[in-house]
């Protein structure tokens, strides 16, 4: 290597050098890099490029990498990378492996003040977009400089821009689309390939949902906005694939798009509903659910093209046209309309709002609408995870309305609901176009249930209870395929009583921590023979994983407040106490069906620094008050309490310990090895306590 070659320069880079291949191509080598911040600056987007600049601003910060050993000649590549758009200068930079100080050089626009910078460039937004491209492009620049053949600068540069700019020339057709062609997976499978996608606006339309459907339209409307993405470079065979898919009812026009990154305008294709009075439309269709609920489904049928395509097996082009009309669901036609298409709308409130439930129990995803049913409250259930509704004058239920059930669907849906509940019609409001819509629900057959309580949380039942009732499903499913024997009566007590789907705390033959508690309710209700009901107030036990693991089951919780108690601190602890205080007020949880083996498991953990007592609260959803038990602190007057202890705090600084020093006790429960009960405590007055 000769003296000129010698490393000597460390280059910070924050755009498309960023990306490994670019800069192996500049360096002829690997680039040698660390991870490295920029004060004092901030990365633009530039309208009309796809690559970013840096200019100073004073609260800024460029996220970049340094990439180390760099030669002068290696660095002269560089600057015929960036040109004379950008100065190379020396700044300052922090490493974000150590936090050191470094010196480096740097590519800075020259011109500060360009009206064409705006917003922030994202890197992972080019790689997937721009860098084969851009790999390609330095290669050629390199080549460029070495045999310049008559071209100067400026020559190579139009030529960079150009194809910055616009696709292979191969390809000519750039479709503007809002769709399920939004989705990378979907589109390449049709297209067999991916091309360069582009985010943008198009103004003076709206998106609709269509009835019965699950793919959408767009027909003028003068005040609309659909956000979309236009397909750069498509071929003629391509487009006929679009075309084919789309089908008459659709109409191919030239419209004229915003480009999000740039605020350029572009001529594009896009496919619009023939028919801009169809009663059928309504509302606004969502990419999102439709990802969430139909994606895969869609991907199955771009497949189910794609084997046509390599084999049309005697189908012609049109044959295959009524073969994507017809087959769901990337098909057209109505759900709902056929003898054979399903006939029954039903609203639903609970667990089947759920789509990876309701998909389950009915073995097909339904077209879901959201709506709200007047007249009726939501309400808990005391003993169980499910709800139910029932007539309450000013009540208002937001839920979901599953369209176009068959009869046997419906079947499946009564056997789970059971004879608890009555299956009414109903008018309900649906939420995307106010419309009124009548449809069957399933009603609390006793309204005066002294049970029914508060306001059932769906948010709160996804979070705890949600992947058991999956559980239960499979179960279900598994039964119709294969009933071994059993009677629907025989199933339909199954259900009560298998966990994960029922809650039986209680009864005569109670066999501790491994009897039925392990469940969750799904139709069951509390046996209160032997019950014993409990709360652990704003502890650690608040926390799922960590009650779950002690009680070796999932308990029925209920939020209440405990008055005259103050949750204290102690020092050199990480859990807290309580002690009476006249004006003290504590949030906390009730543990619901406890056995007496489930108790005396608390009461080992909470050790003889505590003492079980029985105490009042007050239900936070109904404000009524009930006799529980509680864990107070022996020495009320214990020079260590201190301050208040949070909750929040515990879980993010201590609860992953909390969980292991739990799985720690079932080892130990399991195969205590020969310690007492009393060397355990001490394990765990020093494991879960330690300072």
């Amino acid at each position: 290597m000769s003296g000129s070659d010698v490393p000597s320069h460390n280059l910070f880079v924050y755009g498309s050098i960023l990306e490994p291949a670019a800069a192996a191509v500049i360096l002829d080598r690997p680039a040698d890099t660390v991870p490295a911040l920029l004060h004092g600056y901030h990365k633009y987007k530039l309208k009309g490029r796809p690559y970013p600049c840096i200019v100073p601003f004073e609260s800024g910060k460029v996220n970049g990498k340094v990439i180390t050993g760099v030669s002068d000649a290696e660095l002269n590549k560089f600057d015929v990378i960036e040109g004379n758009e950008y100065e190379r200068v020396t700044v300052e930079v922090v490493r974000m492996d150590n936090s050191e100080k470094m010196k480096v050089e740097t590519y800075v626009w020259v011109n500060k003040d360009d009206p064409s910078m705006y917003g922030e460039w994202d890197y992972e937004e080019w790689r997937m977009i721009h860098a084969d491209k851009f790999v390609e492009m330095f290669r050629e620049v390199l080549e460029w400089n070495k045999n310049p053949n008559g071209k100067t600068r400026e020559d190579i540069v139009k030529s960079l821009k150009k194809k910055m700019s616009s696709s292979d020339q191969s390809s000519s057709h750039n479709v503007f689309v809002y769709g399920s062609f939004q989705e990378p997976a979907v589109v390449g499978l049709i297209l067999e390939c991916t091309p360069v996608i582009v985010s943008a606006q198009l103004h003076g339309f709206h998106r609709y949902r269509l009835k019965g459907r699950l793919h959408p339209c767009i027909a003028p409307l003068e005040t609309g906005v659909i956000d979309g993405k236009v397909l750069t470079g498509l071929t003629d065979a391509q487009l006929e694939n679009l075309d084919m898919i789309e089908g008459d009812e659709y109409m191919r026009k030239t419209v004229e798009v915003l480009l999000t990154d740039t605020s350029d305008n572009m001529q594009v294709e896009a496919f619009i509903w023939a028919n801009k009075d169809d009663p059928d439309m309504y509302g606004e269709w969502d990419f999102e659910e439709w990802k969430r609920l139909h994606m895969e489904k869609f991907i199955e049928a771009s497949e189910k093209f794609i084997e046509w395509k390599k084999n049309p097996d005697g189908r012609s082009r049109e044959e295959f046209a009524k073969f994507v009309e017809e087959d769901p669901p990337f098909g057209g036609k109505k759900m709902a309309t056929s003898e054979q298409s399903p006939s029954y709308n039903v609203f639903v409130y609970g667990s089947f709002q759920e789509p990876a439930v309701v998909s389950l129990i009915l073995e097909f995803t339904p077209v879901i609408v959201s709506a709200q049913l007047h007249g009726f409250h939501l309400y808990r259930l005391k003993g169980r995870l499910h709800p139910c509704i029932a007539p309450f004058e000013s009540g208002l239920v937001n839920g979901k309305v599953l369209t176009g059930l068959t009869e046997a669907q419906l079947k499946n849906l009564d056997m789970i609901q059971g004879a608890e509940y009555v299956r009414k019609t109903v008018e309900v409001v649906l939420t995307e176009t106010s419309e009124k819509m009548e449809v069957e629900a399933l009603i609390w057959a006793n309204k005066d249930d002294p049970d029914m309580y508060g306001e059932w949380d769906f948010e709160e039942w996804k979070r705890l209870h949600m992947d058991k009732f999956i559980e239960a499903s499979k179960k279900f499913i598994e039964w119709k395929k294969n009933p071994d024997g059993k009677t629907r009566e025989e199933f339909e007590k199954f259900v009560h009583e298998d966990p994960p789907v029922a809650v039986e705390t209680g009864g005569n033959e109670r066999t501790g921590a491994n009897s039925i508690l392990k469940g969750v309710c799904f139709l069951g209700r509390y046996n209160r023979s032997r019950e014993r009901t409990m709360i652990l107030l704003k502890e650690r036990f608040q926390e799922p994983p960590v009650v779950n693991l002690i009680l070796e089951c999932d308990p029925v919780t209920i939020s209440a407040q405990l008055q005259g108690y103050h949750l204290y601190r102690l020092k050199g602890r990480l859990h807290p106490c309580i002690s009476p205080s006249e004006n003290g007020l504590i949030n906390g949880k009730i543990l619901t069906g406890l056995t007496d083996a489930q108790l005396e498991n608390l009461d080992m953990i909470e050790g003889d620094e505590y003492v079980r007592k029985t105490v009042e609260v007050v239900l936070t959803e109904t404000s009524e008050k009930m006799q529980v038990e509680t864990f107070v602190w022996a020495n009320k007057d214990d020079p260590h309490l201190y301050g208040e202890w949070d909750f929040e705090e515990w879980k993010k600084v201590h609860m992953e310990k909390f969980i292991e020093a739990s799985k720690k006790f079932i080892e130990w429960k399991k195969n205590p090895d020969g310690r007492s009960r009393e060397e355990f405590v001490k394990f765990v007055e020093e494991d879960l306590t330690a300072a």
